[in-house]
């Protein structure tokens, strides 16, 4: 014959169990929805991001950022080409600005130079004057040899609505991505 005890105590082990399973659960469910929802994994293809990032790396973009903030100079963003490649590129002008490069040293509206030499000394990079429309940013490879960024007419000036976030994690040689100055 069963005490009471007895039987509290195996219901009690009982509840104990099912509690920490339905925890379990609900943990793992918050973090495939932060990983996979507002995060999202992106594996680098090719090396248009040198030094930044390498072929083979894993990033994860935030989905979410560009509906809550505004973009900024300097902003690695993922998105899509014209035949659905995603591709990783690094904001350098925004809406409404002109941007020209002369010598490698890219010119924002006449007055802010950035130093191109930190990504790419051998490229030299030319740029004729070009102004950003209203809701686009140009965009351009770390690695600024590759051409597929807003130099290269299939992409242009991108469309901020085309953006599918930007790159915040990258796994391989932990690194979280901030603003650069």
């Amino acid at each position: 014959m069963e005490t009471r005890s007895v039987r509290f105590r195996t219901e009690h082990r009982t509840q104990n169990v099912l509690r920490w399973i339905f925890a379990g659960i609900i943990g793992l469910a918050l973090v495939l929805l932060i990983l996979f929802g507002w995060f999202s994994p992106v594996y680098v293809a090719d090396e248009s991001m040198v030094p930044t990032l390498e072929k083979g790396d894993t990033v994860f973009y935030d989905r979410l950022y560009k509906h809550f903030y505004d973009l900024k100079r300097g902003d690695m963003v993922a998105f899509r080409d014209a035949e659905g490649n995603l591709l990783i590129k690094r904001v350098v002008a925004l809406s409404g600005e002109s941007i020209e490069a002369k010598d490698g040293i890219l010119i924002i509206d006449g007055r802010y130079g950035l130093d191109e030499h930190r990504y790419t000394p051998t490229a030299p990079l030319d740029i004729s004057r070009t102004r950003v429309p209203e809701g686009k940013v140009f965009v351009l490879s770390d690695d600024r040899n590759f051409g597929e960024d807003s130099r290269n007419r299939g992409i242009g000036c991108l469309d901020t609505e085309s953006i599918l976030g930007v790159v915040r994690v990258r796994i391989r040689k932990f690194t979280i991505f901030t603003q650069e100055p």
